[in-house]
């Protein structure tokens, strides 16, 4: 098991503590969210199979606002044949604190992780 750092350690000193808690849970939501994908669960599974995933993972039991981010992390991926209106949607609509699933065109998945650049 990987094990990814806090925004504390990555995030300048003094960043407010919102910043950070959104930075985190969007990180953190990955991983849950690969570890449902790895299950074949989608956007729609439930909090009792958030909850095995999390802990499958090592992770606590999220909270409501995490498992929000965990389900947004499992949406349907983007691709580059989605229209820039779609990318943009999905992109801005994510802000600050979901990951964003995408598909490159050798069909290898990634979650894009909004990481705040000003607070």
């Amino acid at each position: 098991m990987s094990s990814i750092g806090t925004a504390r350690h990555f995030q300048p000193k003094g960043t407010p503590g919102d910043v950070c808690r959104d930075h985190n849970r969007a990180a953190l939501a990955t991983v849950v969210a690969a570890e449902a994908r790895r299950r074949g669960y989608g956007p729609d599974l439930s909090d009792e199979q958030i909850d095995e995933c999390a802990e499958s993972a090592g992770r606590k039991t999220p909270s409501p606002t995490s498992r929000e981010a965990i389900r947004a992390a499992l949406r349907p991926p983007l691709t580059a044949d989605d229209a820039p209106e779609a990318v943009a949607e999905a992109v801005f609509g994510s802000l600050p604190s979901h990951p964003v699933r995408v598909v490159d065109r050798d069909g290898r998945e990634y979650f894009l992780v909004p990481i705040p650049a000003t607070a």
